[in-house]
């Protein structure tokens, strides 16, 4: 019985969360919020940015005990991950976000929960002043969900399965992001890759189309090389950094992102023959 009560109420957070999560959005898609550019310059961005806060506190409280104490900050590092390499293509006009490594990093190691609050986290910081990232919270949200699952599923394992898992996210995220510019801002992007926008509104002659074929574009390229990423930078990362996240509850998840080896099965067999030499010298 005391196992259950422990679950429920983390389940209860999570579901919370994700219900404050859905509610900021809802507030996106009221009129005034697209006129508005400062966050706190305005009750509504202001709101949504408090609940998107909330729900990302929830998540951390859910997996207090759960998870090694240290890897609860690991959304925190995912985050500013996100944003310094966002912060480094926004203005590229690439059809590339590269905003979520860090949230797909986290996810495999921590699990979908804390994935989910990466998401929530990045959203959080990158619209302190902003208000338009805001309404982008549901695509971080359903990345560090899917990340996650798919990694306890194994769907990692191979290259093959790696690309496409990261166009079936890449699909999903760009229905998202088509809903948010739509609905949020009237299908009237303040960033990213407008150039393709203008592109393929030439080839279509119509706005809507033009954006919804921008969107799915963007996001399968983007998803695919952030899943490719995320799993190369986990497969080869030095065996010192990665006995350091590796832990009970994830080094079998962790062994299947590409068949990556368990660096404290390793460190293991390598500190044996070391320990029989001495041993053997001090005989």
């Amino acid at each position: 019985m005391a196992s259950t009560r422990d679950t429920t109420w983390r389940y209860v957070l999570v579901i919370v969360a994700v219900a404050l999560s859905l509610a900021a959005w809802f507030c996106t898609v009221l009129g005034l919020y697209s006129t508005v550019n400062v966050t706190f310059e305005s009750y509504l961005t202001a709101s949504v940015w408090v609940l998107l806060f909330v729900a990302s506190v929830l998540l951390y409280t859910s997996q207090h005990g759960l998870v090694p104490n240290c890897i609860l900050f690991y959304p925190v590092f995912g985050a500013s991950f996100n944003l310094l390499l966002s912060s480094l293509t926004v203005r590229s006009q690439l059809p590339l976000f590269f905003d979520c490594i860090g949230t797909a990093i986290v996810a495999i190691i921590a699990g979908p929960v804390l994935g989910v609050a990466t998401g929530l986290t990045t959203t959080v910081l990158s619209g302190v002043y902003f208000a338009y990232d805001l309404a982008f919270a549901p695509v971080g949200i359903f990345i560090g969900a899917a990340v996650g699952l798919l990694a306890r599923r194994g769907a990692f394992k191979k290259l093959s399965w790696t690309i496409f898992s990261g166009l079936g996210m890449g699909l999903g995220a760009g229905v998202i992001s088509v809903y948010v510019l739509i609905f949020s801002f009237s299908g009237r992007p303040r960033k990213g890759p407008e150039n393709l926008t203008k592109f393929y509104e030439l080839i279509f002659q119509d706005e809507r189309v033009a954006i919804i074929s921008q969107g799915l574009t963007s996001d399968v390229l983007d998803k695919v090389f952030t899943v490719l990423i995320a799993c190369l930078v986990l497969r080869f990362m030095p065996r010192a950094l990665a006995r350091h996240y590796t832990v009970t509850f994830n080094s079998e998840v962790l062994r299947k992102v590409l068949d990556a080896p368990d660096p404290r099965v390793e460190s293991d067999a390598s500190a044996t023959p070391a320990r029989a030499a001495k041993q053997h010298a001090s005989a």
